[in-house]
């Protein structure tokens, strides 16, 4: 049942024609041109392939009135999508065009909304993002945690009790938006996992396997909706190179949920060889979103939970 969904939800995914990148370039030009109504509306469309720029360029259309009647209100709702969308401390200081899109969202949130908290996120990503340019900080050090940072970025992720949030700016801020509770519990069940791992009191094995067990099942939802996404990250890439993107922004937000580091991994095997970039054709697009769904069928996502997750 699995299979056959996630092949209709790549096969709907193929009637796409225009990609958010082509919207935006044909939006770009109405603006330039200065007809604003229209470029609204390619931008709109763009926004709800998830188009992190087009959602920016939104926020200002309404925050300064261009083809539209002026509507702050609503231009604060949009910037604040976009910090939720971008939560990920790490991830988002690894994508240069994401950086930049969130540190100009939070300096219009601190303009809108008067409140300085949002300007001082911005400065502080700025320097984070210098201090790795520089090598002066590394990107998985702990230090780089930003917690209370973290919290302005992503509400939702506050409902986790405090005893439970170690390591919570790893994980991608959709995760607890759209599974608060379940993301509740599997932090709790995830410090006392660490907890059981490193007492190994008596029956630790039969614990840990029941643990892992109520885990699996917990998580099995919330990796369907990040497979989904990896899915609509294929059907959008337009070379090889932006295959791989797909593949270390799924593991990415996965491996928090499976405490797994197959995105490190992934980045230093990319690191050591360089990759020769081509344009993709609509057969290759095809078989790699085909080879995706039975990777994920067959559970090769999620090694660690792969006899736990059916």
């Amino acid at each position: 049942m699995q299979r056959l969904l996630l092949s209709i939800i790549s096969i709907l995914l193929l009637t796409t024609t225009l990609y958010a990148k082509q919207i935006e370039d044909i939006a770009f030009k109405e603006y330039q041109n200065k007809n604003y109504t229209k470029a609204l509306k390619l931008y709109t469309e763009a926004a709800t392939k998830k188009s992190l720029k087009s959602l920016l360029m939104l926020g200002l259309f309404f925050e300064k009135g261009l083809g539209i009647h002026a509507d702050k209100k609503k231009a604060i709702k949009i910037y604040r999508l976009i910090l939720k969308r971008t939560s990920n401390i790490k991830e988002l200081l690894k994508d240069e065009k994401k950086s930049e899109i969130t540190i100009t969202a939070l300096q219009r949130l601190s303009a809108l909304t008067q409140n300085r908290k949002y300007l001082q996120l911005a400065k502080k990503i700025t320097q984070l993002k210098e201090q790795i340019k520089n090598k002066e900080q590394p990107l998985f050090n702990r230090e780089t945690s930003i917690v209370d940072d973290f919290f302005i970025l992503c509400p939702f992720a506050a409902l986790v009790a405090p005893e439970d949030r170690e390591g919570i700016e790893s994980f991608d801020c959709a995760l607890f938006e759209n599974f608060p509770k379940r993301m509740v519990l599997f932090m709790k069940l995830r410090r006392l996992r660490f907890e059981l791992l490193n007492t190994q009191k008596r029956n630790f094995a039969l614990k840990l396997q029941k643990l892992d067990r109520k885990i699996a099942q917990l998580i099995k939802p919330m990796l369907q909706f990040l497979q989904k996404e990896a899915i609509e990250c294929y059907q959008n890439s337009e070379t090889n190179s932006d295959i791989k993107i797909c593949d270390y922004d799924y593991l990415l937000k996965s491996d928090p949920l499976l405490f797994d580091n197959a995105a490190y991994k992934m980045e230093q095997a990319l690191n050591k060889k360089s990759m020769k970039e081509h344009k993709l054709d609509i057969f290759e697009k095809n078989d790699l979103i085909n080879n995706l769904i039975k990777k994920i069928s067959r559970n090769e996502y999620g090694k660690p939970w792969r006899n736990m997750i059916q």
